[in-house]
């Protein structure tokens, strides 16, 4: 797989390997943090215009096989309505519970990190 110089916005959840792995196996994957499951219907699927234009449902996720939920929290109903999602757009669900240890991590080590000469550079993440 290409190493892109700086992390997927998913990885921060997973962590590089788990994420390159679960790319790897299924790259027609669609992923789900909890923010997104909350906000399906306005994000997804009136931010896309589904609700407007369904046929276009086949355009927008006709490549994709599953739909991912990365759970930073252990939520039923969340999960419950994760499930729902990957029903509507006709992929197959799978629940990672990731929490929030690995976004966490990568805090800590971009607000920590070094310059080219190996000086401490910190950085204000916002």
């Amino acid at each position: 797989m290409l190493r892109r110089s700086h992390p997927h916005c998913y990885e921060f959840y997973t962590g590089v390997a788990d994420f390159q792995a679960l790319s790897e196996a299924e790259p027609g994957t669609f992923f789900l943090t909890d923010y997104l499951v909350r906000h399906f219907e306005r994000l997804i699927i009136k931010g896309l215009g589904l609700d407007r234009h369904p046929h276009l449902l086949g355009d927008y996720f006709g490549n994709y096989r599953r739909l991912v939920h990365l759970a930073q929290t252990e939520d039923a109903a969340l999960r419950t309505k994760a499930e729902a999602a990957a029903e509507r757009l006709g992929l197959h669900f799978e629940y990672r519970f990731t929490g929030l240890q690995g976004l966490g991590r990568f805090l800590e080590g971009a607000a920590a990190s070094e310059d080219k000469d190996g000086q401490p550079q910190h950085r204000l993440l916002a």
